[in-house]
């Protein structure tokens, strides 16, 4: 019967792990994946573990163990990326981390013997980019997303001043405060699956903060000083890689440093739109009395928003047959294109719309819990028994009320929605940055 209590563990779990924003949906590779990362008695613990930060006292409180055997246990899942540890408010506080960013990541920044990263790399790539299933679970259209594109910011016009301070990875990474790095979690999967990437490092995942603080307490990346940070950022432009980042302007977590062969998030985006829209307030703009249709830009933009059209013209004298064109609707607004054309014939311009960045992490998770129907899960825990349950069920059934649907869709709804969330639970600012 042994077997069998191991599997309801994992399905706990998978439900648990799926009622977070970005989830952990379907039937298939996810327990493989489950199965690698957590033992049967990681699982167990896990499933029941708060969707919310909570205290050793809390947790030991509610789970009926002791603290000194419960710590030892979260501890030792800490040191595997499977839970977090953050001192918040004078106390260590423990929460259950995500697929991603977390678990899956952190199970791939080291090398590691404990586990089977071969295997996981194999199935983590089917499940995130093999099929649709992992991407058609994300609400399409919702516009908050996980992640987001930092520009070069070597490739914005010398006379633009309107840059803000958290939309640059140089200011970022200058304030982080403390700075870890770790192998990059996409290149080392590609490792494994035999395609190895040969363009970039492996060793470029950025974290910062009490993001860098968290793993590297853990062994799970390498803590260094900043200036080895800051040249790890530069030494990224200069190869042309992307800076995807953490989508808050409050102590972002982490700067990614991506390339387009191997990052799942842009592999995910070319192939099912998913994690749409993580794009810069920029995007690509071509001077077409400037181009001459050398291909360099199209060859370098990481998500093929650039195609390379015919439209014979005459500049200079001089006869020209093909042309760039920018789809706007694919540009993430990287700048890598940019630093490839020799003409100065592409440059990097506002957007007329800016995308909603959260103030803060807490902001991020609730906004995005909202937009992907899971907000009842995380304010009514459903494991504090048949009232809670109960309530939850009711929320999530109100916030599925087409009038209720409406009014969240609303951008400044919203976001006085979230901010009273986090009034309320202390951790918000007086007015939610947009």
């Amino acid at each position: 019967m042994g077997h069998l209590a191991a599997k309801e563990s994992y399905q706990r779990l998978r439900e648990r792990l799926d009622m977070l924003p970005v989830g952990a949906p379907g039937r298939g590779a996810i327990f493989q994946i489950l199965k690698i990362l957590y033992t049967p008695e990681e699982a167990e613990l896990a499933a029941k573990l708060p969707l919310r930060f909570a205290s050793l006292q809390q947790i030991a409180r509610k789970l009926s163990l002791p603290e000194s055997e419960l710590q030892s246990r979260l501890e030792a899942m800490a040191d595997k990326g499977l839970v977090a540890d953050f001192n918040l408010g004078g106390k260590i506080r423990y929460i259950l981390n995500p697929t991603i960013v977390g678990a899956f990541e952190f199970s791939m920044m080291r090398v590691r013997a404990d586990i089977d990263q071969e295997q996981l790399a194999g199935l983590m790539h089917q499940y995130l980019i093999g099929n649709s299933e992992f991407a058609d679970a994300l609400k399409k259209g919702a516009p908050t997303s996980l992640f987001r594109t930092m520009v070069h910011e070597e490739t914005l016009p010398a006379d633009y001043t309107e840059v803000l301070d958290w939309e640059r990875a140089s200011h970022i990474v200058e304030n982080a405060g403390a700075w870890s790095i770790g192998l990059c979690h996409c290149r080392h999967v590609a490792h494994h699956l035999d395609r190895e990437c040969e363009k970039f490092p492996m060793d470029t995942c950025l974290s910062l903060g009490m993001g860098a603080e968290y793993l590297s307490r853990h062994g799970l990346a390498r803590s260094v000083e900043k200036q080895e940070a800051i040249d790890l950022l530069q030494r990224s432009r200069e190869a042309g890689l992307v800076h995807l980042g953490d989508n808050v302007q409050n102590r972002p977590s982490f700067i990614c440093n991506c390339c387009s062969c191997c990052c799942e998030v842009m592999q995910g985006f070319r192939k099912f739109r998913a994690f749409q829209p993580f794009a810069s307030n920029f995007e690509a703009q071509i001077d077409a009395a400037a181009c001459n249709g050398c291909r360099k830009c199209a060859r370098a933009c990481p998500v093929n928003a650039i195609e390379v059209i015919e439209q014979v013209r005459v500049q200079g004298g001089k006869k020209l047959k093909w042309l760039a064109r920018v789809d706007p609707e694919i540009c993430i607004g990287c700048g890598v294109c940019a630093q490839q054309c020799k003409f100065d014939s592409l440059k990097m311009a506002p957007r007329e719309r800016r995308w909603i960045t959260p103030a803060n992490t807490f902001a991020k998770v609730l906004t995005m819990a909202l937009e992907q129907g899971k907000l009842q899960h995380l304010l009514l825990d459903q494991d504090d028994g048949l009232g809670a349950r109960t309530a939850s069920a009711l929320l999530g059934a109100i916030l599925k009320l087409p009038p209720t649907k409406q009014l969240l869709a609303r951008d400044a709804f919203k976001s006085r929605f979230v901010d009273f969330m986090l009034q309320r639970a202390g951790l918000g600012s007086k007015k939610q940055a947009r």
